[in-house]
């Protein structure tokens, strides 16, 4: 009826004043954007009628506007940010496709979409409307590839451009972004953000990458309008991607239908034998029929060990081959093997999928008829995003979590959330290699004796940031935290009001000169090189002996801060010394010079001149973000732990051919309620005189070693690092994982006490 009546019932649209003025959002537009002429006019000049807008919903495949899109899309076309929750399969694509054909009809712009998967990317290019041209960049292309997609961009042949975070932002070593300036490309109409949760450090899937996309967007490319999608976001997650989006009114958050939809039937039981009920469940009335069924596990291993089992299990329920029946997918297998199960689970040819939470993300089938979670997700965003890909074709759907009576699954997943912990002794160091004391002082202090000079009030008038690179492996090692996790600080100092750091792209850092003809030519190299005589002198001021250096190592970023030149005009210097054709040139044409790049090192701006009251502020600051991240990660299994317990069946046989619908929608209604309460306390301290004992006994059996208070708490919960791998502790079992259920702070706290007295 809501449909029919949109489509009889024409209305006037609003002009962008009117829009804005309802909405509270009534703001001039920042000058020199390049969205200053679309933003800008009232959307009577840009879309003279309503049926310009409805004309170019039929052009796309529509006929009518799903709950939330025509008030997301409006908004955009308003030049107004906006974030859109809305369920799985509910339209949030048309929310970007829409405004972006409307304004490449009007003017020669681009839309940017950026998707976290290059699966899910790959997957919206195949389902976009026919008269939407779009190129897609990512990780998994050639170069030339990415060469074709941007000619393409640049010559205007396409209104939407498709990217990776890692494309646009750059980062996790993989060099420097793939789109070229601002200036060479056409204006950005605006950006849409696909699974935006991933921008708040406080979602269920935050990624560092995302947590910078807005900043990029704005200061790189010029973007002033961002558009937000997401299935699943509660309110503090919703108002802190407001926050990145800089959305100030409560009208940009367009929350409509993030709730269950009401064709998925919920169930949970709490089988001790989980095979035998799983067996049982799919042989049952309600999954037996069923065609399309994912069942999530945790571990990798164990996605290959259920499919197996219900290959061999269900293979006299269906005459099918075994193949049909069941198989596993998980990142460990090659890509050729996962487009593979994902192709036929696609198709139809294949029944059932085990598989990690990855797959699924990119995936679009309307017809899945089953949801079994194995195991318990994380948390209540992670399990509506995954009910929520089944029933997208609005037919009913079945879903059904298994959960651990003993809270055996809850151990396993707070173990992975103290696997990101950072105590404040690693949160210190990392803040020394970020902000080293720099030499200005001294050198200015040393300009003044020599030629007089008054020097200024403050060093900050010499000194305000200098660049600077920590290789990245070293740095992992030293700290003995994932480069992930050496990231997320980094950008959480970024993001700070004071903006202490400016990251840029990786880089690598090292450069080794060799000269095959020795110290003369070396010499020669000095007077046509000024970073090559920068290196020298600096050497010879620090008392080395260079007469008889014929290759030199150094910091090639380090010296580009010192001398004040470009980091890529000092590289581009110094690769050159390979073909100068001068007096050194040797007969085979070269100059007989090697220069060489290494160590993959993160590379920014920081501060040299804070003081040490100014560094213990910075490294309480990261402190307090990295407990805050832990607390609310914690709260939020422990509340989905309760929540699903205070629902289950005692046995899956209760549920395995008739569900009790009532247990259904109280399940429904604690998911919309999320609540937020505090954990309940561990029993540590009846543990203590243990727990000690077995510290004690580890470090003396491995006195020749040197661990901290927090390698130790690792190790007890099982959490593998890179200078702790699961390869080699995990081999020990008298200790390795043997105090999972146990509060990890308070285990770092022991072993600290513990570390000290043995010493």
């Amino acid at each position: 009826a809501d449909e029919k009546a949109v489509e009889e019932e024409p209305f006037e649209l609003p002009t962008l004043e009117e829009v804005a003025r309802a909405t509270g959002t009534l703001q001039p537009q920042p000058q020199g954007t390049s969205v200053d002429l679309i933003a800008c006019r009232s959307l009577t000049e840009l879309v003279e009628t309503h049926e310009d807008v409805y004309s170019a919903l039929r052009d796309l495949g529509y006929q009518s506007f799903r709950p939330g899109q025509e008030e997301a899309i409006m908004r955009i076309l308003s030049g107004l940010s906006t974030l859109v929750v809305l369920s799985t399969g509910m339209g949030k694509s048309l929310c970007y496709q829409l405004p972006a054909y409307l304004y490449a009809q009007r003017s020669k712009c681009i839309t940017l979409v950026i998707s976290p998967l290059v699966s899910l990317m790959d997957d919206q290019l195949s389902g976009l409307p026919a008269k939407l041209k779009a190129a897609c960049i990512h990780s998994n292309m050639t170069m030339k590839q990415r060469e074709a997609a941007i000619e393409k961009v640049k010559s205007g042949q396409v209104c939407l451009l498709l990217l990776s975070p890692e494309a646009l932002v750059g980062g996790g070593g993989s060099g420097s972004g793939c789109l070229p300036s601002a200036q060479e490309l056409p204006p950005v109409a605006f950006a849409c953000i696909d699974e935006a949760h991933c921008v708040s450090e406080w979602s269920h899937n935050f990624r560092p990458c995302y947590l910078r996309l807005c900043k990029v967007l704005r200061e790189r490319l010029g973007v002033r309008c961002l558009l937000g999608l997401t299935a699943t976001a509660t309110l503090s997650t919703a108002l802190d991607i407001a926050k990145h989006l800089e959305i100030s009114d409560q009208a940009g958050i367009a929350v409509r239908s993030a709730a269950v939809p009401p064709n998925l039937n919920l169930s949970v039981s709490t089988d001790r034998e989980k095979d035998q009920a799983l067996v049982s469940l799919l042989k049952g009335d309600r999954f037996g029929c069923l065609d399309s069924i994912i069942v999530y596990c945790t571990r990798r291993e164990e996605t290959v060990r259920v499919a197996a089992l219900l290959r061999t299990c269900l293979q006299g329920k269906i005459r099918k081959p075994l193949k049909w029946q069941a198989e596993s997918y998980h990142a460990g297998l090659s890509g050729s093997e996962r487009r593979r199960v994902q192709n036929n689970f696609m198709c139809g040819e294949l029944r059932i999928v085990v598989a990690t939470v990855a797959f699924g993300m990119g995936l679009d089938k309307s017809d899945v008829r089953g949801i079994i979670h194995y195991n318990m997700p994380k948390s209540f965003e992670s399990y509506v995003q995954e009910i929520g890909r089944a029933g997208r074709d609005g037919e009913p759907a079945h879903c059904h979590l298994f959960l651990d009576p003993e809270g055996g699954d809850l151990h396993e997943l707070r173990r992975h959330i103290y696997a990101d912990t950072v105590d404040y002794y690693t949160v210190k160091r990392l803040v020394q290699k970020v902000f080293p004391a720099c030499k200005c002082k001294q050198i200015h202090q040393k300009q003044q004796e020599l030629f007089k000079v008054t020097p200024p009030s403050s060093v900050c008038e010499f000194c305000h940031t200098h660049e600077r690179a920590i290789p990245i492996q070293e740095t992992i090692e030293a700290l003995d935290i994932t480069e992930e996790g050496v990231e997320t600080l980094l950008c959480y100092l970024e993001l700070h009001p004071q903006r202490f750091v400016e990251l840029l792209h990786p880089t690598l850092s090292v450069c080794k000169v060799s000269c095959y003809d020795g110290l003369r030519q070396l010499q020669k190299i000095t007077k046509i090189c000024p970073p090559i005589a920068v290196v020298l002198a600096r050497r010879r001021m620090a008392g080395e002996r260079v007469e008889q250096c014929d290759q030199l190592e150094f910091d090639v970023v380090e010296v580009a801060d010192t001398m004040g030149w470009q980091l890529p005009l000092v590289k581009r210097g110094l690769r050159q010394l390979q073909w100068i054709k001068n007096a050194f040139v040797s007969a085979g044409g070269r100059s007989g010079v090697l220069v060489e790049f290494s160590s993959p090192s993160f590379y920014f701006r920081s501060y040299g001149d804070l003081s040490d009251e100014e560094i213990d502020r910075v490294c309480q600051f990261l402190h307090k973000r990295v407990q805050d991240q832990e607390r609310t990660q914690l709260y939020q299994l422990t509340a989905c732990f309760k929540a699903f317990k205070s629902v289950a069946f005692c046995s899956v046989l209760s549920c395995v051919d008739d569900l009790d619908e009532s247990r259904s929608l109280q399940l429904k209604s604690l998911l919309s309620e999320y609540f937020d309460k505090r954990r309940d306390g561990d029993h540590l301290l009846d543990w203590e005189d243990q727990i000690r004992a077995d510290i004690r006994s580890f470090l003396s059996n491995r006195s020749d070693e040197k661990f901290s208070g927090r390698a130790v708490a690792r190790i007890f919960h099982g959490i593998g690092s890179p200078c702790y791998p699961a390869q080699t502790y995990g081999k020990d079992r008298r200790y390795w994982r043997k105090y999972i259920q146990f509060d990890f702070n308070q285990l770092i706290r022991l072993a600290t006490q513990e570390i000290i007295r043995f010493k």
